[in-house]
C-alpha cells in the first residue's frame, strides 16, 4: 500500500503524497510545535507537527494565502482537469465552504445516494442552504467537487472563516514515510525559507532593533518571517539619502528576495520616499512609511516660538515616536524641509525610550503596545500584498 504523509485540518485530510513524493509543510510550523502523541485512531504515538489554525492563519497571508488568492484559484481552474466546470460562483462556493464545521465532517455517507457519490451529510446540508442555480440538483453535490481549484494551503485558509474551526489542530504526518526509508528525518523540520522571508529595510539601525524586538515579544507566531540586514558590524545604509541608495541598488541588481522598504513619519522620510516613488520597483519589492496615528494629531512640540501641541504626522514620527512615551514627551523642530514645506522634528530623550522598550524580556503588561501594534499591522498588510500581488 506504500507510505503516506500529509496535513490534516483536524479529522479532515487537506493534502496527502505517498512514498517519496512528499509534500513539506516546514513554514506553517514552528520548532516547539513538534509532538508526539497518537493520530487519528492509531494508539501508538508518533512524531508529527501539531498547531491551532488560529496560529496558522497569519502565517498563511504571509505565504501568499488570502481570499483574493481563492478568487484568482477558483476563477483559473486547473487546466489538465476533465472535470465539468462548477455551476456555482466563488462566492457561493465560499458561503458554502465557510458554513462547515470541519470537526464534524466525517466518513458517514447518506445511504440513499449512490455508491459511487462521496457526500457527507454535513456538506449537503450546507450546500441546500446556500442559493444555488435552479437547475441544480445539490443532492449530488460532494466537497471534494466544490474544493478541487484550490490549493491546500489556500483551503485551509478559507476554512479559517468560521471561527469554530480556528481552534482545530492543523497536523503535518509524516512518521509513516520516515519508517519506510523515503525520507531522512532530518529533512523534515519547521522553519521559513530565504524564498517565504521578508527582507525589513529601515531608515537607520535604531529602527531594526526596535522592530526587531516589537516582532519577537508581540507577534512571536510569525517573528521569523522577517529579516533585517546584519548590524553585528555596523549598520551600512544609516541615514535616509542611503537608504535611497540602497533602493536604487537592489532594484538595478534585481534581488529576488521579499523586500519592504520602511521609512520614518517625518519630514526626511516623507522626502526620501517620494524620490523613491519615481523608481520603478518590481513585484517583489514595497515600500511605505510608518503609519500616521490620531496619537500623534495633538503632540507636544517645541521650537522657536516655544511648546505647542502640534501634528507631528509627516514631519516628527520617527519609531520611538511609537513607544509608550510620558503625557510630557516632547519633539523638538529643527531643520526646515522646503519641498514638503515643514519642519523635522525629533523625540527628545528617544535614546532612553528605546533602552527601555529593549531591556524587555518578554510582553509587559503595564507597557503601552498600542502604537507598535499599528506599525506591525501596517508592515504586515504591505508584505501579503507583495504575495498577492
Amino acid at each position: 500500500m506504500g507510505s503516506y504523509s500529509g496535513l490534516n485540518l483536524g479529522p479532515f485530510s487537506i493534502t496527502e503524497s505517498k512514498n517519496e513524493f512528499i509534500s513539506y509543510h516546514s513554514e506553517l510550523f514552528q520548532a516547539q510545535d513538534l509532538v508526539v502523541s497518537p493520530l487519528h485512531e492509531e494508539t501508538t504515538p508518533e512524531e508529527h507537527y501539531e498547531r491551532p489554525l488560529r496560529l496558522v492563519l497569519e502565517r498563511l497571508e504571509l505565504l501568499g494565502h488570502t481570499l483574493e488568492r481563492a478568487r484568482r484559484e477558483f476563477e483559473r481552474p486547473n487546466p489538465y482537469s476533465f472535470a465539468d466546470p462548477l455551476p456555482f460562483t466563488f462566492d457561493q462556493v465560499l458561503e458554502i465552504l465557510q458554513g462547515i464545521d470541519v470537526s464534524k465532517l466525517s466518513s458517514r455517507y447518506s445511504e440513499e445516494f449512490n455508491d459511487d457519490i462521496v457526500s457527507p451529510l454535513e456538506i449537503l446540508q450546507t450546500v441546500r442552504t446556500v442559493q444555488v442555480p435552479h437547475d441544480v440538483e445539490t443532492n449530488h453535490w460532494d466537497l471534494y467537487a466544490l474544493i478541487r481549484n484550490f490549493d491546500p494551503y489556500t483551503l485551509l485558509r478559507i476554512f479559517a472563516e468560521n471561527p469554530v474551526n480556528l481552534d482545530l489542530p492543523v497536523i503535518w504526518f509524516f512518521n509513516d514515510v520516515v519508517k519506510g526509508g523515503w525520507v531522512e528525518r532530518d529533512h523534515i523540520q519547521a522553519g521559513i525559507s530565504e524564498h517565504a522571508a521578508y527582507l525589513l529595510v529601515t531608515e537607520g539601525s535604531s529602527d531594526a532593533k526596535i522592530l526587531r524586538h516589537a516582532f519577537d515579544v508581540l507577534r512571536p507566531n510569525i517573528s521569523e518571517f522577517f529579516r533585517f540586514v546584519d548590524m553585528a558590524d555596523g549598520y551600512p545604509f544609516s541615514g535616509t539619502g542611503n537608504l535611497v541608495n540602497f533602493v536604487k541598488g537592489l532594484v538595478s541588481i534585481r534581488i529576488q528576495n521579499n523586500v519592504v522598504f520602511i521609512f520614518d513619519n517625518d519630514a526626511e522620510g516623507v522626502a526620501s520616499m517620494k524620490k523613491c516613488n519615481a523608481l520603478a520597483l518590481p513585484g517583489n519589492m514595497k515600500m511605505m512609511k510608518l503609519p500616521d496615528l490620531e496619537a500623534f494629531n495633538r503632540f507636544l512640540t517645541i521650537g522657536p516660538q516655544g511648546p505647542h501641541f502640534d501634528d507631528i504626522n509627516g514631519c516628527g514620527a520617527a519609531i520611538e515616536c511609537y513607544l509608550d512615551l510620558p503625557e510630557n514627551a516632547c519633539v523638538r523642530w529643527s531643520n526646515y524641509n522646503e519641498a514638503l514645506g515643514v519642519y523635522q522634528g525629533a523625540l527628545e530623550h528617544k535614546d532612553k525610550y528605546k533602552k527601555d522598550f529593549l531591556s524587555q524580556n518578554g510582553h509587559v503588561e503595564s507597557y503601552d503596545y498600542q502604537k507598535l501594534q499599528c506599525v506591525l499591522d501596517a508592515i504586515i498588510a504591505v508584505s501579503v500584498s507583495i504575495t498577492t500581488s
